[in-house]
């Protein structure tokens, strides 16, 4: 066996072990068979053939149970409008799998993983119990992006197609666009450890952000780019007051970082040819604005929803017929918005995005309520859970990634956030990650 696979192995392990004791470290042991999948990864042919996110869920849920508050301890948690959405999601796929799905076994692959994903969602949730835990989990997703980002940049892992990096990722994650989205996403929750963290995190921003700001770049992904850009524009906006002056050298510092990167000819000419017009590029964002016509086409014959991946994988062949000469089957829309509304219902994308906006909204709130008491690192780490959140939406646009799993985490993060960072913390328990013997209380829960 390898020493990757055998600290992989060891590493899983030790955190079966401490999640009887913390369910944060539950969440650490899913993000690890997240970005470290083995089934993906060169060193994964020397572990047995196991679902190891699957069980990583199930021991993530064992956690969450055995380390519930006891009765009368208050850990913040509300059910809040956010919870009532994914409630309401759930209810609507349900209905629209099983009375409306043109090919219900399609149909029924995404609604298995839809119940998955809000269960996810519930349980991350459920398992962040103080501000100790929140940082764990921020951590962990830092530590998960650097892991791909130097198997990308150190081991040259992966191969490019079309200057268009390819071969590796995550479940879910294993094309150019998606790993793209999972490291916008990562970014500004990475750089939240930098404005709110202690010399360990620091030291590890430092280490980890221009890793994943790299594989960022190598994906190409146009998408992507005009998401990193909104969520630097989104940074500037949301921070008011003294919270701006610290935005701004954080963004300086990330500038300098981008630089450096696009000091790399090999990146700097992906990155500057990415919208300069060329005739391939110019029938690439024409044939995004025929794909979605033609999800708006199917819209307005099945407004209430034909099944999860309907268009790509039922209607879509038709309906792409009616706007391009082409033979497109089997072809995702290039929007998630739309496929959420093609595959369950107008009904659907509404629950969707009340589901992200209410949580947005939380996070708002209590990064404001922290920098009107003059807590300007917790504000700050909430306006970048916040542009984590918005960079995600941009590029859901022009691509289908808001059915994916990283933005239930991200969900969960926002409401957290909004719930543990409400009041200014009186203990001393925010330090770096331990490993404890047993659950400390926080105050701040």
């Amino acid at each position: 066996m390898s020493a990757t696979a055998a600290v992989w192995s060891a590493l899983g392990g030790m955190l079966v072990l401490l999640s009887a004791g913390r369910s944060a470290w539950a969440v650490a042991l899913y993000l690890m068979t997240f970005f470290a999948a083995p089934q993906l990864w060169w060193w994964g042919d020397e572990l047995p053939l196991f679902r190891y996110q699957f069980w990583a869920g199930i021991v993530l849920l064992g956690a969450v149970l055995l380390n519930w508050p006891r009765s009368g301890e208050d850990t913040g948690r509300r059910f809040t409008l956010a919870h009532v959405a994914a409630v309401g999601i759930v209810l609507n796929a349900t209905v629209v799998h099983l009375l409306l799905a043109s090919d219900p076994v399609t149909s029924g692959d995404e609604y298995v993983e839809l119940l998955k994903f809000i269960l996810l969602f519930f349980l991350i949730w459920g398992a962040v119990q103080g501000r100790g835990d929140y940082r764990l989990v921020l951590v962990a997703i830092a530590l998960g992006a650097a892991y791909i980002g130097y198997e990308v940049t150190i081991n040259e892992r992966g191969d490019f197609s079309g200057s268009r990096l390819e071969g590796v990722g995550a479940p879910g994650a294993d094309a150019s666009n998606s790993l793209a989205n999972v490291m916008l996403v990562a970014l500004p929750l990475i750089g939240s450890l930098f404005v709110n963290g202690n010399i360990r995190e620091r030291l590890l921003v430092i280490f980890a952000a221009p890793l994943a700001l790299n594989v960022l770049l190598l994906c190409n992904s146009r998408g992507a780019f005009l998401g990193l850009i909104g969520a630097g524009l989104t940074f500037l906006l949301i921070a008011r007051g003294a919270t701006r002056k610290k935005a701004v050298r954080a963004l300086l510092l990330g500038s300098v970082t981008l630089y450096l990167l696009l000091g790399d000819p090999q990146i700097l000419d992906r990155f500057s040819t990415t919208f300069v017009g060329s005739e391939d590029r110019d029938r690439s964002a024409a044939s995004r604005i025929e794909f979605w016509q033609a999800g708006l086409r199917m819209l307005a014959d099945y407004p209430f929803g034909a099944g999860g991946d309907s268009f790509k994988n039922v209607h879509g062949g038709r309906y792409l017929g009616e706007v391009t000469d082409q033979d497109e089957t089997n072809r995702s829309l290039h929007n998630g918005y739309l496929t959420e509304a093609t595959g369950w219902g107008i009904q659907g994308l509404i629950l969707k995005l009340l589901f992200f906006g209410a949580a947005i909204v939380a996070a708002l709130r209590t990064s404001n309520r922290c920098r009107l008491e003059g807590r300007l690192d917790d504000a700050l780490m909430g306006i970048c859970v916040l542009v984590a959140a918005f960079g995600f939406l941009i590029h859901c646009v022009f691509g289908s990634f808001m059915a994916s799993e990283w933005g239930y985490w991200l969900v969960a993060l926002l409401v957290r956030y909004g719930e543990v960072y409400q009041v200014a913390d009186t203990s001393v328990a925010t330090a770096a990650p331990t490993f404890p013997t047993q659950r400390i209380p926080e105050a701040a829960a």
